[in-house]
């Protein structure tokens, strides 16, 4: 279970304004509190080690005092929280060590002679899926005082940042997968968009190689604007999308040897057409029998709830859920969706004149439940004509 830590910005500032994306900061001390590190066993006694406190802080020009790792960002052209504009609410920052598997990073600004670890990530994370943000930073140097305060000065150098971690489609439509990146200098950047679904295994849509500008398109139905590249922007855009569309889109942006790969949950979902068998009222003679039937049709995923309510209008009761319902059993149609029935019996009486039965369908597509009602009028027997 995910340790819980409040969520909040310090911002002790006389103003702060967002003009066109940057940052304009007076008297700037921004800080944002994260994690450092991940859950793991302990070789040694095999208790488990939790994450420690850590704070991304921006131009801070005084002694911090929070507690934890605290890492002050320099001034670079990689805004590191852009997402700032976004809101902040359920917002969780993870920082860990970028591993180089020892691969020499040569980076301008960054001098890595005489410091240990230098690379890390922070990633962001909004919880109801606004954003997502992975960021490299580099750890600059120790500052002279006090080592034992865990301090450092590091720069963000390249950031990957979507607005869609998770994005939901209708069948045969159409999905604009975010994908934004921001570089500190000029540089060629790489980029690979990549589909693992349903147990597959990963396939590759297409990639672009910033060193010798080509692309290369393996998906008919996948689109992205190469000259968008120089502001940052390797968004996808995936059409005529189908039920084999659904699954994990991952979009991969590679500078000299730093990469950073961002996940993109595509689900499809399509809400359930609802139909009854009779108009909206029908006439029944006492004794009657009728059957009231409700149609939920091409709706996915497979989850869907089918109830009927009963209904007397001017009683002042609440309507009731009726229990004898009979159902289909689900029926799977060409195109991979769905369809479900469900019905009952009714032999009219007279004390259920007026009576009203709604059919209620719900769907997790649907933000409400779909309603279909039928009043029912019930008449009195023909009285039998007398023999002569």
């Amino acid at each position: 279970m995910e340790s819980s830590r409040p969520i909040y910005l310090i911002l002790c500032a006389t103003y702060v304004l967002l003009i066109g994306g940057n940052w304009s900061i007076s008297v700037p001390n921004i800080k944002l509190p994260c994690l450092y590190g991940v859950p793991h066993k302990n070789l040694l006694d095999n208790q488990t080690v939790s994450p420690k406190p850590a704070w991304i802080i921006l131009g801070s020009r005084h002694v911090i005092h929070e507690q934890g790792i605290k890492f002050i960002f320099k001034d670079s052209p990689v805004n590191p929280l852009p997402f700032l504009k976004e809101g902040l609410n359920d917002v969780k920052c993870d920082i860990t060590p970028y591993f180089t598997a020892n691969t020499q990073i040569l980076w301008p600004g960054v001098n890595t002679e005489n410091v240990l670890d230098t690379w890390y990530t922070y990633t962001v994370r909004q919880d109801a899926g606004k954003f997502h943000a992975v960021t490299i930073f580099a750890k600059l140097s120790e500052m002279a005082q006090k080592k034992e305060e865990d301090t450092h000065h590091a720069l963000a150098t390249l950031m990957v940042i979507t607005k869609t971690p998770n994005i939901y489609v209708k069948l045969m439509g159409s999905a604009l997968l975010d994908c934004a990146f921001t570089v500190d200098h000029r540089a060629d950047v790489s980029v690979t968009w990549s589909y693992r679904g349903g147990g597959s295994p990963e396939v590759k849509i297409l990639s672009y190689n910033g060193i010798t500008k080509k692309l290369h398109n393996n998906w008919k139905d996948a689109h992205m604007w190469i000259e968008q590249l120089r502001n940052g922007n390797a968004s996808l855009l995936v059409t005529n999308l189908s039920l084999k569309s659904e699954g994990l889109f991952t979009c991969a942006i590679s500078v000299a040897s730093l990469l950073i790969e961002e996940e993109i949950h595509l689900k499809v979902r399509e809400s359930p057409s609802v139909s009854l068998n009779v108009a909206s009222v029908v006439t029944l003679r006492e004794g009657d029998e009728q059957k009231f039937l409700c149609d939920a049709t091409s709706y996915y995923p497979l989850d869907v709830n089918i109830q009927w309510l009963r209904e007397k209008k001017n009683t002042g009761f609440l309507p009731s859920l009726m229990s004898n319902i009979i159902y289909s059993s689900h029926r799977k149609n060409h195109n991979g969706t769905y369809s479900l029935s469900g019905f009952f019996l009714y032999t009219a009486s007279p004390q259920d004149n007026g009576i009203t039965f709604t059919c209620r369908v719900e769907h997790e597509s649907l933000q409400k439940p779909i309603r279909k009602s039928v009043t029912v009028i019930v008449e009195g027997r023909k009285a039998k004509p007398k023999p002569y």
